[in-house]
C-alpha cells in the first residue's frame, strides 16, 4: 500500500460512519502543499483502494471506509 493510500485511510478512519467527497479527501488527507501542487493527487490512490475493496464509492461519488479492523 502506498503512502498516499495510508494517508487517505488514516483520514477516513477519523469518522468511520461518514462518507467523504474526493475533493475533501484531497484537501484534508495530506499536507496543504500537496493539494496546492496537485488537486488530483488522491485520484489514483482512491481508485486503488476501491479496486481492492478497502473503501467504496457510491453513485453520488462519495467514498466510505469498508474495512473494520480489530
Amino acid at each position: 500500500m502506498s503512502d498516499a493510500e495510508w494517508q487517505i485511510l488514516n483520514y477516513m478512519r477519523g469518522d468511520r460512519e461518514r462518507s467523504f467527497s474526493r475533493k475533501e479527501i484531497a484537501r484534508k488527507a495530506a499536507r496543504r502543499e500537496v493539494f496546492t501542487e496537485n488537486q488530483h493527487w488522491a485520484d489514483a490512490p482512491l481508485a486503488a483502494l476501491v479496486a481492492t475493496g478497502v473503501i467504496e464509492r457510491d453513485l453520488d461519488g462519495m467514498y466510505r471506509l469498508l474495512v473494520e479492523e480489530g
